[in-house]
């Protein structure tokens, strides 16, 4: 027998070398199938639901009786106080007095109120409704029918004031509510929120006990759950309970308010009045955000339908039960959606209380694991320090690889106009950066003479103790979105645990164990990155946004990027993974450095103001997207272009720069180089504001001035007395409090009422006081602006403004 065994040695190892590579070719399938399921995953879980026909029940939201009103209100825009707003009021009066049991009222708000020191007055008009229920405490359902003047807004936000309509209407086809539902369907909130402060002063306001506020900055996917006022955790359980499709997710409360997203809407409004509420918007498709993009037309189908859905859900489930009281615990309630299937909400003593399970779990995991002789505590500081490497690279190389694109050779933004080549250049870069990490591993590891086996566990515990690092973090800190780490790491630390008792189930163990916090982080990132790639183009920031792009591609694909290497170790077929992960990195690297970032889907913004006043004009340009100047406008010198380049507001005086294919001398308002792009507003010409000193009386020390006050219908007038010389005016019983740099009060009049506005004046006696009065205008034309408008082409489009300053020495 002894002698017999001798042949069979080399039979036995080849044996057990097949089942090694069995088990590594499984672990590979595994993870393959994680992947895909992941990107699967997050793709369905943003598609819209499928639109009902006009014919459908009369008690459901139905996206066709929806639609036509979207069409209706989003022909043309409706700026603040326009004719065409005008319109739109009379249409919604006209739909909402036809639901039976429906009260209408037209509110024509005027009021005021301080912001950063400045003095508003604004009129905005509010289309209001009322179901009444059996109790008058009230669920607002509020939305914004006003457009900017560069834009029809059906994404922003006909759509949402048409799914309000249905909304409404659905309700008041069946029974009675327990609780009054209130529609306020505002203006004036592109102006600063204007119809929403407004409606605060209305009778009705006093009934509401919780509000549910509708946006858009896009025009597809799934209404989004995105912020929450604080102790408003009855509201979103509410929420959870009774959406059946549900999109939500904290991570939009905490770009809020890390102030990265500069974006407000009515939610700022009903909140500072102690109402407690939700803020939902559509946030995909957002090119199409304040330009003439924003049509009917860009809308997909199902994304109305889902809106109406989710809102008469909730609405429903609000107005038949108990309203969600308070809660006292401070701190961020974490809320989320679980691919469209659920929502999950618990409050921040809950996450406290999962971040230390995780902890625990992670610390038993790695223990059982050193008890089987899997990973050792000196092991598992080699991953931990290996990890960090590759995560280090896999984070670094798509940040050099923005920068070397973007500023060594001057290509910036070519992942704009194709988000999906980004996507997979700096995700390709990302693995790419992992790859080389455990490359120098691996030949760390054979200088030492250790086992390349080892490294799988290894890498596994340095993974999760990563986690447990940034797990911590972001709950003391109080980040919401921790939750698909936190997820991750329990998912992981709970394979690690169930694999140190059956090791022959590593790979099923690995895949499944990531795949739920995998998918989480997937489903997070995608709708960051949707919002965050148009977003970049209108942001007046100074410097293109190429690397922080990148670092939002890469950072959660690190998450799961581990997990290659976990199956194809470098020795084993790594080698040849990283070689095409790199070379398809390298190929996305040369393809956005030659495609062109910006088409008629996706245009470039340019933000132009004319500023005029007795000495002459001055025409202020900026660039939205950080991007030169001299690349935008087309006819600036080489002296303007670096101006702008290093500025990004190039101020200057004098005539428009000659139109590419004008000729020197010729005037500016026969310059035409291209046609008005298809869908842009017909612009007014502003004129000047009249400013008379109707009279002057002295009294002692100080003197009493009357001024009359007029501009055009449409332009906001601002009024600027200087500080030193201002006792008080009768705008107001107190002058509002100003910060400590400011040298003058203003009194902005948005939508100042028509004909002429007496303001009376107490100074102080100090000579030569200037009081100048400034009247602007968004869409205002002058011959300078219109030939800029003309000459920007069909892949550019802007916003502009003109302003008229004039001044009197009382």
């Amino acid at each position: 027998m002894r002698a017999g065994r001798g042949p069979q040695e080399p039979s036995v190892r080849a044996g057990q070398g097949t089942r090694v590579l069995a088990a590594r070719a499984g672990r590979g399938a595994c993870v393959l199938a994680v992947l895909v399921t992941v990107l699967g995953a997050a793709w369905v879980a943003r598609c819209p639901v499928e639109p009902r026909p006009e014919g459908a029940a009369p008690e459901v939201f139905s996206e066709a009786r929806a639609l036509p009103l979207v069409r209706a209100l989003a022909e043309e825009p409706r700026p603040l106080g326009s004719p065409a707003a005008q319109r739109a009021v009379a249409l919604l009066v006209e739909r909402l007095r036809a639901l039976p049991g429906v009260e209408v009222v037209v509110q024509d708000a005027e009021a005021s109120m301080v912001d950063e020191g400045s003095l508003i007055l604004f009129r905005a008009v509010n289309v209001l409704a009322r179901l009444p229920g059996e109790s008058a405490d009230a669920v607002l359902v509020s939305a914004h029918y006003d457009s900017p003047e560069e834009s029809p807004g059906a994404g922003d936000n006909a759509l949402a004031v048409a799914a309000a309509v249905e909304v409404l209407r659905a309700l008041s086809a069946g029974p009675r509510p327990r609780h009054t539902v209130l529609l306020n369907l505002n203006g004036g909130e592109e102006d600063g929120r204007l119809g929403a402060a407004g409606f605060l002063r209305h009778p009705w306001a006093r009934d509401v006990k919780a509000f549910i506020n509708l946006e858009g900055v896009g025009v597809g996917g799934r209404l989004v759950l995105f912020r929450a006022s604080p102790g408003a955790q009855g509201l979103l359980e509410a929420y959870a309970d009774a959406v059946s499709s549900p999109s939500a997710s904290v991570l939009g409360q905490d770009v809020m308010a890390s102030g990265a997203a500069p974006f407000y809407t009515d939610f700022e409004q009903y909140v500072g009045s102690g109402i407690p509420g939700l803020d939902l918007a559509l946030v995909e498709g957002g090119y199409a955000y304040h330009t003439a993009l924003d049509r009917p037309e860009a809308v997909p189908p199902g994304t109305l339908q889902h809106v109406g859905d989710t809102v008469l859900a909730l609405v429903r489930r609000l107005s038949a039960g108990p309203l969600p009281p308070h809660a006292s615990e401070a701190g961020t309630v974490t809320f989320f959606d679980v691919l469209g299937v659920g929502t999950v909400v618990y409050p921040p003593r809950v996450a406290v209380g999962l971040a230390v399970g995780a902890v625990l779990l992670f610390a038993g995991a790695c223990e059982a694991s050193r008890r089987r002789g899997l990973l050792s505590m000196r092991g598992l500081g080699r991953g931990f320090v290996w990890m960090g490497v590759g995560g280090a690279l896999g984070a670094l190389l798509p940040l050099l690889g923005a920068v070397l694109v973007g500023v060594v050779l001057g290509r910036p933004q070519g992942w704009y106009g194709t988000p999906a080549l980004g996507l997979v250049t700096y995700g390709a870069l990302a693995l790419a950066g992992v790859l080389v990490g455990e490359a120098a591993w691996a030949a760390f590891t054979a200088r030492r003479g250790a086992g390349a086996d080892s490294r799988h566990f290894e890498r596994w515990g340095g993974a999760l103790a990563w986690g447990v690092c940034f797990t911590v973090l972001g709950t003391v800190a109080g980040v919401g979105v921790t939750y698909p780490l936190l997820v991750w790491l329990l998912g992981g630390a709970g394979a690690l645990l169930v694999v140190a008792r059956w090791p022959r189930w590593s790979g099923v163990a690995l895949a499944l164990g990531f795949l739920p916090g995998l998918c989480l982080m997937a489903q997070a990132a995608s709708r960051l990155l949707f919002l965050a790639l148009p977003l970049t183009g209108h942001l007046l920031v100074p410097f293109p946004l190429d690397g922080a792009i990148a670092l939002l591609v890469a950072l959660p694909l690190l998450a799961g990027a581990w997990l290659v290497p976990a199956a194809l170790p470098w020795a084993e077929g790594g080698r040849l993974a990283g070689l095409w992960v790199g070379a398809l990195a390298l190929g996305g690297w040369v393809a956005l450095a030659l495609v062109t970032p910006h088409d008629a889907e996706h245009p470039r913004r340019l933000h132009a103001v004319e500023r005029i006043d007795a000495s002459g004009s001055v025409l202020v340009l900026q660039s939205m997207d950080g991007l030169a100047l001299g690349t935008l406008v087309p006819g600036l010198t080489d002296a303007q272009s670096e101006q702008a380049q290093t500025e990004r507001a190039l101020p200057w005086s004098g005539a428009m720069p000659p139109v590419s294919g004008q000729e020197p001398g010729a005037t500016a308002t026969t310059a035409s180089a291209h046609p008005v792009p298809t869908g842009q507003p017909a612009l007014t010409e502003l004129t000047a504001p009249r400013f008379t000193v109707e009279r002057v009386e002295h009294h002692g020390a100080e003197r009493q001035v009357s001024l009359l006050l007029s501009a055009q219908e449409g332009a906001s007038l601002r009024l600027e007395v200087p500080r030193e010389a201002l006792v008080s005016w009768s705008l107001g019983p107190e002058l509002p409090a100003l910060p400590a740099d400011a040298v003058a009060f203003t009194a902005l009049a948005v939508n100042p009422p028509r004909g002429e506005w007496r303001v009376e004046l107490r100074l102080r006696a100090t000579p030569d006081v200037p009081v100048r009065l400034r009247a602007s205008r968004e869409g205002a034309v002058t011959p300078t602006l219109d030939a800029l408008r003309r000459s920007l082409g069909p892949h550019r489009t802007g916003s502009f403004a003109a302003s008229h300053t004039v001044e009197a020495r009382p």
